[in-house]
């Protein structure tokens, strides 16, 4: 009778093993440890810090994500371009838009939105944005900028931004200097585009 039992005890434990096992001799909760240690390393990694685009305020500025957009509007017939760029941070993100005449590939206007620290902690969204009917009611702020579409898939080009003021909150800046934002030495090029006549016509 003993020995009986000692057979079924025998039996059962390796059954137990058994189903620890895959069935090509894996350890499965060994796996399944390395598994969440591997999502948990993942996803405490920082963002990665994108391609460097340009300055704001001397200090160096990059991107995660690019991309354009040509269009004619139907009434006007008037042709743009927007380049937009994107930089995903830990806790939301920041860009810089440029809008750019399709005829002329001058720069006719930019908007940013960036991320500065607030006086009573954490960060704040800054918006900041020259268009052509704005220019008088901003005498200091200025651009420049030129934009080549010879590629028919990829932009590339340049701008200048120069004194741009935060449209509202500035009392709420850390650092007043962050109220006025100017933009260097920004240049950028194989840019994915689409143009939307083109699209319609194929």
């Amino acid at each position: 009778m003993r020995t009986f039992i000692f057979l079924l005890t025998l039996i059962v434990f390796s059954f137990s093993c058994k189903n620890e096992k895959g069935s090509n001799g894996i350890d499965l909760k060994t796996v399944e440890k390395k598994q969440q240690k591997k999502t948990i390393n993942t996803a405490s990694k920082p963002v990665k810090e994108g391609i460097n685009l340009c300055k704001i305020n001397g200090k160096d500025w990059q991107y995660t994500k690019a991309s354009g957009i040509v269009s004619r509007h139907k009434k006007t017939g008037k042709r743009t371009a927007i380049i937009t760029f994107k930089k995903k941070l830990d806790k939301g993100s920041e860009s810089i838009q440029l809008k750019y005449d399709g005829d002329s590939f001058q720069l006719e206007s930019a908007s940013l939105q960036l991320k500065f620290p607030k006086k009573d902690g954490g960060l704040m969204t800054g918006f900041y944005d020259l268009f052509p009917d704005t220019r008088d009611k901003n005498p200091q702020s200025d651009m420049s900028g030129t934009l080549d579409l010879s590629n028919a898939t990829t932009a590339s080009g340049n701008a200048e931004l120069i004194n741009f003021n935060i449209s509202y909150e500035k009392e709420l800046l850390e650092n007043p200097k962050d109220a006025i934002v100017t933009v260097s030495d920004l240049h950028f090029s194989g840019i994915p585009y689409s143009d939307i006549d083109k699209l319609f016509k194929q």
